[in-house]
C-alpha cells in the first residue's frame, strides 16, 4: 500500500507517575482526585502541586496558552490532511476539562511530556524518510511545550513524562503500550476507529498505523487545550 500523501508543512504555523495517575483517575473518576495535593490559593497566586511545590498563577500566560491551543489544532488539522480517507474519526473523550487552574497546567504538563517521548518512540519504524521529517516537525514542536511548561512548574527544562525531576541529555522514547496505559483513561470512546497502537515492522502500512496513532494523541491534547484555555484565560 502507498504512502499517505503528506501536505506541505505550514511555514508560519504535548509528570512523573502519569501512568500511576492515570490509573488513579480511571478508579477514581476525577482527574482532581489525582491532581490536587494542596490547598494553594491561586487568588493570591500561590497554588501547589502533590509534592508542596509552588505553581505560579495566570498572570501573563494567555499568549504561550493560546499559542499552544493554536498548535494543537494544527497537528489535528495536519494528520487529518495526510491521511485522508484513512484519517481515524475523533474520539470521544471524558476528564479532559478541569476545574481548578493548578489542576490544568500539571496535566498539562504531563501530556506533553507524553506527546514528545511517543512521537521519539515511533520515530525509529517510520518507513517513510517525509513522514519521519514531518513527524519530526511535530514532535519538536512539543518538545519546547513540554519545556516551557517544565520550567513554568520549576521542574528541570528536560524533566520527562516517568520523572518531572530528572534532568537527562537525552529524551526517553515511550512505546505505545507505555502511552496508551496513560492516555488510555481520557478515551472513552475511538468512535469506530483503529485501536491506538502500530506495529514495530516498518512499512507503509505501518505507517498510516502510525499517524493515526499520532492523530488519536493530537486530538486528545486539542480537546483538552480548547476546553480548557478559553476556561482559564482570555483570547486577545
Amino acid at each position: 500500500m502507498s504512502h499517505p500523501a503528506i501536505p506541505n508543512m505550514p511555514q508560519n504555523s504535548s509528570r512523573r507517575r502519569f501512568m500511576q495517575r492515570s490509573a488513579a483517575l480511571t478508579v477514581a473518576g476525577s482527574s482532581a482526585a489525582i491532581l490536587l495535593g494542596g490547598s494553594g490559593n491561586l487568588a493570591r497566586g500561590r497554588a501547589r502541586d502533590e509534592e508542596g511545590r509552588e505553581i505560579r498563577g495566570r498572570g501573563g500566560q494567555s499568549d504561550e496558552f493560546n499559542s499552544i491551543l493554536k498548535h494543537e489544532n494544527d497537528h489535528v488539522a495536519f494528520l487529518v490532511t495526510a491521511l485522508g480517507s484513512s484519517a481515524r474519526p475523533k474520539p470521544t473523550f471524558q476528564n479532559l476539562e478541569q476545574a481548578k487552574y493548578k489542576d490544568f497546567i500539571l496535566l498539562a504538563q504531563t501530556l506533553e511530556n507524553t506527546g514528545v517521548g511517543a512521537y521519539l518512540g515511533a520515530a525509529p519504524i517510520i518507513d517513510s524518510m517525509e513522514i519521519l521529517a514531518n513527524a519530526g516537525s511535530i514532535a519538536t514542536i512539543e518538545a519546547r511545550h513540554a519545556g516551557y511548561l517544565n520550567t513554568f512548574l520549576n521542574d528541570p527544562i528536560t524533566g520527562t513524562s516517568t520523572d518531572d525531576d530528572a534532568n537527562p541529555s537525552f529524551e526517553a522514547p515511550l512505546t505505545a503500550a507505555q502511552v496508551v496505559a496513560g492516555a488510555g483513561a481520557f478515551i472513552q470512546d475511538l468512535n469506530g476507529g483503529p485501536a491506538v497502537d502500530y506495529s514495530d515492522i516498518p512499512s507503509p502500512q505501518n505507517d498510516i498505523a502510525i499517524l493515526n496513532f499520532a492523530l488519536a494523541l493530537e486530538y486528545l491534547e486539542a480537546e483538552f487545550y480548547n476546553l480548557n484555555v478559553p476556561k482559564f484565560f482570555k483570547r486577545k
